[in-house]
Parts: C-alpha cells; structure tokens; sequence
C-alpha cells in the first residue's frame, strides 16, 4: 500500500483554497485542472489502499 504524498495533500488543499478564493475566471478554470490532476494523481494510492489481499 502507496499513502499519498503529504506535500500532494498541502498543495491540494492550497490550490482549493486559491480556487475558493480566486474571481478571475481564467485563473478558476486553470486551478480546477491543477486539483484535478492532483486529485488524479491520489486516485492510484487510494484504490491500492482499498484493495484488500486475495485468499488472505
């Protein structure tokens, strides 16, 4: 099991907050494609840590 980076989950969250706090609509669209690539790039280590062992 891969637990996700905690520097991926800091800037995660720091680009939400950009996200939250951002009103140009350029820079809304950019920053939802940055958290969605992270938020993809956490997807791998989440479904390795919900797979369980076979025959164990």
């Amino acid at each position: 099991m891969t637990a996700p980076s905690p520097k991926i989950l800091e800037e995660l969250q720091r680009y939400r907050r950009l996200h939250a706090e951002t009103t140009d609509p350029l820079a809304v669209r950019l920053l939802q494609d940055i958290i969605a690539e992270l938020e993809a790039s956490l997807s791998p280590a989440r479904e390795e840590a919900d797979k369980k062992p076979e025959g164990g």
